[in-house]
Parts: structure tokens; sequence; C-alpha cells
């Protein structure tokens, strides 16, 4: 551990944690960097995600401070009729003056992990297209962009028609 650096705890997510979960979303996922996304961080991710799948929710913890200090998102998916049971990665963020220290990376290594225990044999994960540091970050992780879907969007606030 480097001189001055606290160690940063992988846990489960407990209920008092979801309002940081929260605002550590808000500053990450802002509709200004994402304008067209078809998924929005709104206060009902946190909560859902961990009402439906709570072994699937995490947090970072700075063990000197107890602060929560970054977060993923995931839940299970089984296809109807398949045998197949797929890990989503749907949403990881991380204080700025956190990242480049690989808490995303251990967030997700514990997240699949998870996965792995409850049955999953593929983890997929979705990214908007132009969002290169989330992508390379995904990359990163060892996913492999398998298919390519175009998804359009239109945002209706700035329609003019």
């Amino acid at each position: 551990m480097a001189r001055g650096r606290s160690r940063i705890l992988i846990r489960q997510t407990v209920i008092e944690d979801l309002p940081e979960v929260w605002h550590i979303g808000e500053k990450v996922f802002t509709p200004s960097a994402s304008p067209y996304t078809y998924r929005t961080w709104n206060v009902d991710e946190p909560v859902f995600f961990f009402h439906s799948d709570p072994e699937l929710c995490l947090v970072a913890e700075d063990d000197s401070t107890q602060r929560i200090v970054g977060f993923a998102l995931g839940t299970m998916l089984k296809k109807p009729y398949s045998p197949w049971t797929y890990g989503y990665f749907v949403w990881c963020g991380v204080r700025k003056g956190f990242q480049k220290r690989r808490v995303g990376h251990r967030l997700y290594r514990e997240l699949e992990k998870r996965f792995k225990e409850k049955g999953a044999r593929i983890a997929i994960a979705d990214v908007e297209s132009t969002n290169k540091a989330a992508i390379n970050f995904i990359k990163k992780l060892g996913f492999k962009e398998a298919q390519t879907y175009v998804w359009l969007s239109k945002n209706l606030e700035r329609s003019e028609e």
C-alpha cells in the first residue's frame, strides 16, 4: 500500500449506503455528458437494484474515513426458454479523486465473482458509443464487442419538430 493512501474495501451495499451511491452517480452520470442515452441515472436506479439483487450491489469504502468512494450495480438476466444466464454489469461510478486507482476494476471483479456464483455463463455491459473512457474501461475488464447494435434515441426536450 502506498504511503498516505488508505485502503479501499469492497463490500455489499447496505441500505444506509444508498444516498451516497445516488450522489456519486449524480456526479458521474450527468445529462449533459450523455443527453441521448436510453438509460438515465435517477433515484430509482440504486433503489431498484438494491431491492431486486442486493448481493449484486457493491460499494468501495475508504477504510480510514468509512466514506463511500465508488459503487457497482448488477443484475442477473435469464432468457426465457434458454439455458443461458447473464450477469449484467449495469452501473459503476467512482468519485473523481479515486478514479485511476483501480477502484472500478476491483468493484467489477467482485461483481463478476458473484455473477459466477449465481450461475451466469456470460457477463454483458452496454456503453454509449461516444463514451470512449467507459468503453476503454469495459474493454480493460476483458469485455469484447461481440455484436454491434445501433440504438437510436431522440431527446424530446431538445426536439424542434
